[in-house]
């Protein structure tokens, strides 16, 4: 999901306390109070801080601050994807969505049947997701209506029987309101066409459509809002007949229920998450084709529902997509939802969003520039990594993102050249960013921020460097197909774990410094040349040195280019230091370390001593001499003083302008007062004035 640094939302917009049914005990009060004076402290440390998107909470102090308030303080953060807590105490197995969208009073009514499994003994109760502003007017059940609590943004369910572990249950929720966007370009929005007046088109029909991840599936439908429980859904959308109401997997029919209506019917027979699940609804133009992929002979169809005003652009945009599906089968395997479409609903956004089979993509994007490959093959490629494989928790996220983004790498490899491939990661390393949005594993919030994408990809980009193409790309394949891992979900261990298996060897210590530091390796690289067996200039002798911490598991390209060609050696260094001898038969012109750059990494400068006073001794001094040691960087204006301990000045020297010395300057006082006298003994303080900057130490004197 690109452009997400556009929408940044401060992660303190609302603090909200539960109004809750049997009122607060006073230890829960004092915690509610504890967390609000936090969370607002919070707030104005991120708003002087002014450019940190993941703002001062980490995850785990988040969870923290909710479980204090243990179940007293349910206000819920959508960019954190938070979900109602205890929701884990059951499985989802389907959703069946009939919903009738009324565009001109944005209100929503209908229903959703949600199948359910138990998860532990004697279930009595469940929590599920829906925002306030929403009213659930009912709640069926086989044995009668069941009693309910909607308390802010959770429903609470009380069963009329306890159900044992693994028995399977169902609701029927009935529900009606405005599903108000929670935040700007969030939850189910409420758009129009912009009128055209030089155009042929002068439109201003409804445009209506979701943007659900990570926690806003709750804003427009009843649901458990989490990535990691993915279900089977149907969608019956009621649309005013002008319209046209698009959402996952398969087209079953279209009705008409009353006049003035129509009713689309969709089913998706994959799994499939929450913040997945789409509707986009408006006056479309349908553009499809059957795409038949050259390599695996996959039949997808593919169908983009646009607006009037945009359909040569989109023409343009589009025509690439079929060459991008048998691109996406060859590197990762089969079309992850063979039997039904993949496509695009066009609608009022900066960006585009991989709903599963039908990405929704941004009007700006379809301006038939044809420039917009990257982002078309990012969305496809989620339907791999995201939509097939979803993220078990939002702490994985980087699996989606970075995942999408190398591919779009690997499509500008595969259409363009191989110079091409590195121009893009050059291009997609942004190490201040990246600092200033902390790391890549588990962000608080889950987005914005560019980390989980770019340096998501160059973490995958380091593991093919690492492993070399053959197995690297088996690897993306199992990782894509295998393993139960289709329809499923995943998480970071279990890719290190497969690349473990591949190389025979643990990778935990590649992965993880990089997915939970900021910092990089920091290399220092030094080599010799010099005689060898095979005579002058013939031996190598090169160092490698990691100058920070924690270390870093790496394996370095180092190429070696002598009078007859040139040989690439790989260099480990998962300690502080390592070194290696290498002899040729002919003499060595040049050594470059990691010239394509596979490995993030940056050279190692030593911090510059500061320049100021360094060390005085004799300290004590007997009387006879004190020596001051000072550092200058560029020449500088000096001045000497002392201070006894009262504050006079018992000494002052001005020496000028002085040059830097090597190893350091030195001014040397004979411990007497500027008219000869010996100062007593007692404690004194060295001023040193360089340029107007003072630099004060402390001293003694003993005779």
């Amino acid at each position: 999901m690109p452009f997400l640094r556009l929408i940044f939302e401060p992660p303190c917009v609302n603090i909200h306390v539960m109004n809750t049914h049997f009122g607060p005990t006073p230890r829960h009060f004092f915690a509610l109070l504890l967390n609000f004076v936090l969370m607002a402290a919070a707030c104005l440390a991120t708003a002087a801080e002014d450019t940190l998107p993941h703002g001062p909470l980490t995850r785990l102090e988040f969870e923290m601050d909710k479980a204090v308030a243990a179940g007293s303080f349910s206000d819920k953060h959508g960019e954190l994807g938070d979900a109602a807590a205890g929701s884990d105490r059951y499985d989802v197995l389907r959703y069946d969505l009939d919903l009738k969208i009324f565009p001109d009073t944005r209100l929503i009514e209908g229903s959703v049947h949600m199948v359910f499994s138990s998860g532990e003994a004697d279930l009595t109760d469940f929590v599920f997701d829906l925002r306030h502003t929403l009213t659930v007017d009912r709640i069926d059940h086989l044995s009668g209506p069941l009693l309910f609590t909607h308390d802010t943004d959770s429903v609470s369910v009380v069963l009329p029987v306890p159900l044992a572990k693994g028995v399977l249950d169902s609701i029927v929720v009935h529900y009606s309101g405005p599903p108000t966007p929670p935040v700007v370009n969030r939850g189910l929005m409420f758009k129009t066409h912009r009128r055209l007046p030089d155009g042929p088109l002068d439109d201003t029909s409804p445009i209506i459509a979701n943007m659900s991840q990570p926690g806003y599936s709750q804003s427009w439908w009843p649901c458990k809002d989490k990535p990691g429980d993915k279900f089977l859904v149907s969608m019956k959308l009621t649309v005013p007949d002008t319209l046209t109401g698009v959402s996952n997997g398969t087209l079953l029919g279209v009705t008409v229920p009353e006049p003035g209506w129509k009713t689309f019917s969709w089913r998706e027979n994959y799994p499939i998450a929450a913040y997945l699940v789409s509707v986009a609804i408006s006056d479309y133009v349908l553009l499809e084709e059957n795409c038949l992929t050259a390599g695996l002979g996959s039949v997808v169809p593919l169908k983009n529902w646009v607006f009037l005003a945009d359909v040569n652009d989109a023409i343009i945009e589009f025509a690439p997509l079929c060459e991008m599906m048998d691109f996406c089968e060859s590197k990762f395997g089969a079309y992850p939802f063979l039997g039904e479409k993949y496509g695009h609903a066009e609608f009022i956004w900066p960006g585009a969003m991989e709903h599963q089979t039908v990405t929704s993509i941004g009007h700006a994007s379809l301006d038939g520039l044809g420039n917009h490959d990257w982002l078309i093959v990012h969305e496809l490629a989620h339907q791999w990594f995201g939509d097939s494989l979803t993220t078990d928790q939002w702490a994985e996220i980087w699996l989606n993102e970075g995942f999408a983004t190398y591919s779009e790498a690997l499509w500008f490899e595969q259409t363009v050249d191989r110079n091409a491939y590195f121009t893009y990661m050059a291009n997609h390393r942004n190490e201040l960013e990246w600092k200033r949005e902390g790391p890549v594993y588990d962000p608080v919030p889950v987005f914005p921020g560019r980390v989980i994408y770019d340096k998501g990809a160059w973490i995958l980009h380091m593991l093919r460097g690492r492993m070399g193409d053959t197995e690297f790309f088996g690897l993306v394949k199992e990782w894509a197909t295998g393993g139960g891992r289709r329809d499923s979900t995943v998480t970071t261990q279990d890719l290190i774990d497969l690349a473990t298996d591949w190389t025979g060897e643990t990778q935990d210590a590649f992965f993880r410094p990089y997915l939970d530091e900021t910092i990089l390796p920091q290399i220092s690289f030094d080599y010799e040349i010099g005689l060898g067996i095979a005579g002058d200039n013939t031996r190598l002798t090169a160092t490698l040195r990691q100058n920070q911490w924690p270390l870093f598991d790496n394996v370095f390209p180092l190429v070696i280019t002598t009078t007859t060609g040139t040989t690439t050696r790989r260099i480990p260094l998962n300690t502080s230091s390592t070194s290696i001898e290498l002899d040729f038969l002919t003499p060595i012109t040049s050594v470059t370390l990691d010239p394509e750059h596979w490995v993030l990494w940056n050279e190692f400068t030593p911090a510059p001593e500061p320049q100021g006073l360094t060390r005085i001794y004799p300290n004590p001094s007997r009387g006879g001499y004190v020596i001051f040691g000072y550092k200058l960087t560029v020449p500088a204006h000096v001045q000497v003083r002392v201070m006894d301990s009262m504050g006079h000045q018992v000494f002052h020297h001005d020496l000028g302008t002085v040059n830097p010395v090597s190893g350091g300057n030195e001014y040397t006082w004979n411990v007497k007062t500027v008219g000869g006298a010996r100062v007593p003994s007692g404690i004194y303080w060295a001023t040193m004035e360089i340029s107007g900057q003072r630099h004060v130490s402390k001293f003694s004197v003993v005779r």
